[in-house]
């Protein structure tokens, strides 16, 4: 089920906001291909509005082919719209590009500033020591050939896990992956069914809800805090609710906000989850890179946590392995699955990365990244210190990775077309309804920056686009 609400402070329509509401949902998977949606009646009640209002959005979204009417059976979102009998392509994409990002004329390309990006450009990418292959191959049905190479293994053990955990897990609890992103895969198709529900945090990874989309799994968000801390209460709500089956969290440099959570924190999640009978999946892309010190939830309960994290925030593309943690005979019926799908890591790839980790190089880079990303953190901040001494802005506080999360400070609830206004600026940004957070925000990727101009024409474009969006709604208000 969808929460329902709309910002009674917000200067748009409430036709408006509602339609935008049910798109939103669509596209986060809150509503499923073929779900009825409520009753006029019903969710004029529910809203407390006019029941014309709720007519009006459904007859938009029902022009606009993005759901269905009939007699008798309500309002439901369209499973594959067609029109005029001929093939719609488009309907079969499980992905599309989204509203909130206009493409931009090839005159734009040259002056845009795109700080979308979550991915270690190539100019950051370590030297890769030389590889020496050896003269077999894992034999099928074999720990390496469904684990991964046990050299590799056991080098992510030394390398990247801290020496609390070290006593409680051995290397055939460790899967070898293709990246984080196939491991959440990997973890949804092996551990849940089309329908199930999870609960995720708010706001959260895009990438984490197109993977729940695509897969057909109901999304349920439980609010962070600025210091990464979950609302323990709405999680029990939820999980009572909606029979929550799993929880994916990522205490360490969360993405989107940058949160890291506190230990004390840490404990009451892992007591709230083993209280309810709710497991855990902990995602922890830059633990390679940030070395935290504080023990992941997986070192504070291995029996209700499944951990995931990858090299490729620290190696870029050159090498795309990650790994999951979990129960032995997990990790081994989730690696026949993957390569039932096809998706066996190739021996390459596993042995490049098994000598990084066994070499200086790995050392090197974690130290040079690390140095290199918090000058450019810092550099960012000094350049935005004028918007936040404006009040314009506030910046949440994170440890050195790839990006920073902005608040938008006195301003009404912005609708998703509100921060097309930042493109018109060449400001390419991610806002807070990407996360699926109702929150004015987004998140600013500093990760790819390089020139000194760069981070001028991120203070003087903001500048602008604060400016316009503050007097476009101060002249809304006086006007009212």
């Amino acid at each position: 089920m969808m929460d329902w609400y709309l910002d009674r402070s917000a200067h748009t329509f409430r036709y408006q906001q509602l339609i935008d509401r049910i798109q939103i949902g669509i596209q986060n998977g809150e509503l499923l291909p073929g779900e009825k949606l409520p009753s006029e009646r019903q969710l004029a009640q529910q809203l407390g509005i006019d029941r014309s209002t709720v007519n009006r959005a459904y007859s938009e979204l029902a022009a606009s082919n993005i759901v269905s009417q009939a007699v008798g059976q309500g309002t439901r979102v369209k499973k594959q719209p067609n029109a005029d009998n001929h093939s719609n392509w488009l309907a079969y994409l499980r992905t599309q590009s989204d509203p909130l990002e206009p493409p931009f004329e090839p005159t734009d390309q040259a002056s845009r500033l795109d700080l979308t990006t979550n991915i270690l450009p190539p100019q950051l990418w370590p030297t890769l020591p030389p590889v020496k292959f050896p003269h077999y191959l894992p034999r099928d049905g074999s720990s390496n050939a469904v684990l991964g190479l046990s050299g590799l293994r056991h080098c992510i053990l030394e390398a990247t896990v801290s020496k609390q955990l070290n006593a409680k897990i051995d290397d055939t609890q460790i899967l070898i992956t293709s990246g984080i992103q196939q491991a959440f895969t990997l973890l949804v198709e092996g551990l849940l069914a089309p329908g199930d529900s999870v609960a995720i945090e708010s706001p959260s990874s895009l990438n984490q809800l197109k993977i729940f989309q695509l897969l057909g799994i109901r999304i349920y968000r439980v609010p962070i805090t600025q210091t990464g801390r979950l609302n323990l209460s709405q999680l029990a709500k939820l999980k009572r609710q909606h029979q929550i089956k799993l929880l994916f969290v990522m205490p360490n440099l969360q993405n989107p906000t940058g949160a890291t959570m506190i230990l004390e924190d840490r404990k009451a999640l892992v007591k709230a989850c083993r209280d309810l009978s709710l497991p855990i999946v902990e995602g922890d892309p830059f633990q390679p890179l940030s070395q935290s010190k504080i023990p992941t939830l997986f070192c504070l309960d291995p029996d209700n946590v499944i951990y995931a994290s990858t090299l490729s925030l620290l190696m870029g593309t050159q090498t795309r392995i990650g790994w999951l943690f979990g129960p032995a005979h997990v990790m081994y019926q989730l690696g026949i699955l993957r390569d039932k799908l096809g998706e066996r890591i190739g021996m390459a790839q596993q042995l490049v990365a098994q000598e990084f980790l066994c070499s200086p190089a790995f050392k090197d880079q974690q130290n040079q990244l690390h140095q290199r990303l918090s000058a450019k953190k810092e550099q960012l901040l000094l350049k935005l210190s004028p918007l936040i001494k404006r009040d314009w802005i506030s910046i949440t506080s994170s440890q050195t990775g790839f990006f920073l999360w902005i608040n938008l400070l006195h301003l009404p609830q912005l609708q998703p077309r509100d921060y097309v206004l930042f493109r018109k600026y060449g400001l390419l940004i991610l806002p807070a309804p990407y996360f699926g957070s109702p929150t004015n925000g987004f998140r600013l990727s500093f990760v790819a920056l390089e020139t000194d101009q760069q981070f001028d024409d991120i203070e003087s474009r903001m500048d602008k686009a604060l400016k316009t969006l503050h007097q476009k709604f101060n002249k809304i208000q006086k006007n009212s």
